[in-house]
């Protein structure tokens, strides 16, 4: 019987070999195209570098299938990382149309914008910025360049085994391995296939409809049927050759605006979710002027609604809509008093964490001198730790929560730095500071002092900002003055969303009972002078 492994390794064969029929015949007998292998990458991960029809066929049938387009590598790349990285436009609006978050981090803290623009693929770039950026934010139409593989030099990109050639499988046997031989890869056996000659000699046009594959073709309707535009196979692109120049990336670019009535093409009912893209539920139907608009009164700037960025954005006012406030863990532990019980993935994040190889680069070292901290405003505590006694729980938390107003990780003296910044704009009144330092302004404009608390010491880096990260996913983000979303590191990286805000309801309640034993200690200006 055929292990899991090895049908993920037969699946890697086939993606590498660009047949659409073996990969459709391996996921319906239980590939997973999410298994991350022991080379540090999943299928869906190698699939994200398609460039041509045939590739890109390949990518849309493993969406279709269920392989997760937020799936974390090793070094916690998403596939949505590794399209933009290489440039692959394609590719990347598939995975964005088929609920790739483009807001996701890496291990570096480096969004697939970050390596779309690191890697000079303006293309790619463009389409991320459109998702989430402001009109003017976008650059010029003329800025584009070559998808060229020569230009990724990212530690995966170029030279990571978990998206190169698995061992079993030569880089000569890439380009012409037929259906047959996927079996020598692994352990289930597939029927030998045949290419249609049509296929195996069309040559590459950017003028014609089967030249490019558009998002459109991925998008929640109805998929086209085999044989349709945008299926062909293009060899010239399949192996490797870069695309041919503005030309082809203006296709593109067109592709974009073609609308669904204008495809005319008839459609295969039942080939995948309608709600794919919304794992909360449906959406009620709205203009994309009502979506616009209601994605900018919650504080977002969204770029033009297409039919390939519609699905993104209502899966974006969704989630905004749903996160008001904290998330639903804690308002539920803040309504009921009931904490979760996280103790075993508190200790299996410690533990973790304790078993670093030294000899790998990890973020800031693997010296155990980090801690996370919180500021708290004391107008919200009201002297809490002496009053505790006569509180419920859901009050003491209630209370302990409104008044956290920075998350952060720490290590020596860092808490403070923020508040000799604010020390600084008080020199300045007329100098304009962002929110976190407006609120020490206040705190101390009041006569009181910022309480800085310090837990989990003695951590490594990476371990106290992913304690941090799980902190802010439970408070949420809107209810801090923190500018950025915190960076998971290890095996918390791939746990799902609702177990790390879990873990942070009850990292939350464990910095409660810290509080309480220390009591409340402000810091004013004068004690911040006063330490030099």
């Amino acid at each position: 019987m055929a292990t899991a492994t090895g049908r993920a390794r037969q699946l890697q064969a086939a993606l590498r070999a660009e047949e659409p029929r073996a990969v459709e015949e391996l996921l319906r007998l239980g590939a997973d195209p999410s298994l991350v292998l022991e080379e540090g990458a999943a299928a869906v991960h190698l699939a994200a570098r398609a460039y041509s029809p045939r590739a890109l066929r390949c990518l849309r049938i493993l969406l279709r299938r269920g392989a997760d387009p937020n799936a974390r590598s090793a070094e916690a790349l998403t596939p949505v990382h590794v399209a933009a990285a290489w440039g692959c436009r394609g590719a990347l609006e598939l995975l964005l149309s088929g609920g790739g978050d483009p807001t996701l981090r890496d291990q570096d803290g480096l969004r697939p914008l970050d390596w779309a623009l690191q890697q000079r693929h303006h293309n790619c770039a463009r389409v991320l910025r459109e998702l989430d950026g402001p009109p003017g934010a976008r650059e010029p139409a003329g800025e584009q360049s070559h998808l060229e593989h020569a230009m990724c030099r990212g530690r995966v990109f170029a030279g990571s085994p978990g998206l190169t050639t698995p061992p079993h499988v030569s880089l000569a046997s890439e380009q012409h391995m037929s259906p047959a031989k996927l079996a020598a890869a692994g352990e289930v056996p597939v029927k030998p296939l045949e290419l249609c000659s049509s296929e195996a000699t069309r040559s590459p046009d950017c003028s014609s409809d089967t030249s490019f594959v558009t998002a459109l073709e991925d998008s929640p309707q109805p998929q086209h049927p085999a044989g349709t535009p945008g299926s062909a196979a293009d060899p010239w692109l399949s192996r490797g050759a870069k695309a041919a120049g503005d030309g082809a990336l203006s296709c593109q670019l067109q592709a974009l605006t073609l609308t669904r009535e204008a495809t005319n093409v008839p459609s295969q009912p039942g080939d995948r979710d309608p709600g794919a893209l919304h794992p909360q539920g449906p959406v009620s139907p709205m203009s994309d002027l009502q979506l616009l608009q209601a994605l900018r009164a919650l504080g977002h700037s969204p770029g033009p609604v297409t039919p390939f960025t519609r699905g993104y954005y209502l899966r974006r006012l969704q989630e905004a809509q749903a996160s008001l406030g904290h998330s639903p863990e804690l308002a539920e532990a803040l309504k009921t008093g009931h904490v979760p019980d996280c103790q075993a993935d508190e200790a299996a994040l410690a533990q973790h964490f304790q078993r670093l190889d030294p000899a790998k680069r990890w973020r800031e070292g693997v010296t155990k001198s980090s801690f996370t901290y919180l500021l708290l405003d004391p107008r919200q505590t009201q002297g809490l730790p002496a009053r505790a006694s006569s509180l419920t729980l859901a009050e003491c938390l209630q209370s302990f929560v409104r008044a956290i107003f920075y998350v952060g990780k720490g290590t020596r003296a860092r808490p403070d730095a923020h508040l000799w910044e604010a020390l600084g704009y008080r020199e300045w009144p007329g100098k304009k500071a962002c929110p976190k330092i407006q609120r020490i302004l206040a705190i101390w404009d009041s006569g009181r002092g910022v309480i800085s608390l310090h837990c989990f010491q003695h951590a490594v880096a990476v371990e106290a900002y992913t304690r941090e990260a799980c902190l802010l996913d439970a408070l949420g983000i809107q209810t801090l003055t923190n500018q950025k979303q915190g960076h998971y590191y290890g095996e918390v990286a791939y746990w799902p969303p609702t177990r790390r805000r879990r873990l942070g309801v009850y990292l939350l309640h464990r910095a409660l009972q810290v509080f309480l034993a220390e009591g409340e200690r402000e810091l004013r200006p004068q004690d911040i002078q006063a330490r030099g």
